[in-house]
C-alpha cells in the first residue's frame, strides 16, 4: 500500500491538530513536540496505519507521557543540583553579611561585570583570557572588574560590619 502521502497528513493536521495538541498537554508541558513527534512516526511507518487518527492519538498519548517522564527527571535532577550546589563563598559565622547575601549582590552586578567577576575570581582566567571570551580589549576587561568590585563595595557599604570575606570557591 505505501506509506501516508503529505495530502493526507496535511488533511489529519488541519482536521485534528489542536485536538491532539490539547490532547497531549495533559501529560507534558510540551504538547507540540509530542504531537510533531507522532506526525513524524506516522510518516515512517509503512504501511500506514488503517484507522490513522486512532493510531495518531495513541502514539500521542505515547510521546507526551514520555516527555513528561524527561520533563519529571529533568526537575528532579535541577532540584537536587540546587540542593547540593557548593556556596560560592565560604561562611563565617561572624560576620554581618553572609554568603547568601553576597551571591544575591553579585547578581545583581550588570551582566558583563557578573561575567568578568566569575570568570576572573572562580574561574582563575586572566584578564587577556577573558577578553578573548568576552570579545572586548584587555583594558576594558580590567577597567570592568574593577567597576565591579567598586559595586560590589558599594553594596557592602551599606552593610558596613562586613569584613572577611572568603573569595575562593569550594569545590
Amino acid at each position: 500500500m505505501g506509506k501516508i502521502g503529505a495530502d493526507q497528513l496535511r488533511a489529519l493536521v488541519d482536521a485534528h491538530g489542536a485536538a491532539l495538541t490539547l490532547y497531549a498537554r495533559q501529560w507534558c508541558h510540551a504538547p507540540d513536540d509530542a504531537v510533531q513527534e507522532a506526525l513524524i512516526e506516522l510518516l515512517r511507518e509503512d504501511p500506514p496505519p488503517d484507522q490513522p487518527l486512532a493510531w495518531l492519538f495513541t502514539t500521542v498519548r505515547r510521546r507526551a507521557m514520555n516527555l513528561a517522564r524527561g520533563e519529571r527527571r529533568r526537575m528532579e535532577r535541577h532540584r537536587r543540583a540546587r540542593e547540593d550546589s557548593v556556596s560560592w563563598f565560604c561562611e563565617d559565622r561572624d560576620e554581618a553579611i553572609d554568603s547568601q547575601e553576597l551571591t544575591a549582590m553579585i547578581r545583581r552586578l550588570p551582566a558583563l561585570e557578573y561575567e568578568i567577576v566569575v570568570a576572573r575570581i572562580w574561574g582563575e582566567l586572566s584578564f587577556e583570557q577573558i577578553a578573548a571570551l568576552v570579545g572586548i580589549s584587555t583594558s576594558a576587561v580590567h577597567r570592568r572588574y574593577h567597576k565591579a568590585l567598586t559595586l560590589l563595595g558599594d553594596m557592602m557599604n551599606l552593610n558596613p560590619t562586613a569584613t572577611g570575606r572568603c573569595h575562593e570557591p569550594r569545590t
